[in-house]
């Protein structure tokens, strides 16, 4: 588990930093979360597209990415559920 501070509108972390987490921890599958201040659960396009490259990225250590979550107030929006993973 990690926790990553990060700006306005990004979170900084690299698919290197969650696949060497996951290797660290032999795991087989990955959960990622992260908060939207604002309060819109919505992903953003830059939520999107960096699912879509650690999913890709992941799988090819032989890791799942089970999903993505995006916290807002009382509210999750599944990645997954989106059909983005």
């Amino acid at each position: 588990m990690r926790h990553v501070a990060g700006g306005r509108d990004h979170v900084a972390i690299s698919i290197r930093t969650v696949a060497a987490d996951a290797l660290g921890f032999d795991a087989v599958a990955v959960v990622i979360a992260h908060n939207h201040p604002s309060g819109d659960a919505t992903p953003s396009a830059r939520d999107v597209a960096f699912t879509r490259a650690l999913a890709a990225g992941l799988r090819t250590l032989d890791v799942l990415l089970l999903d993505h979550l995006v916290i807002a107030e009382e509210r999750v929006t599944s990645l997954r559920a989106m059909g983005v993973v």
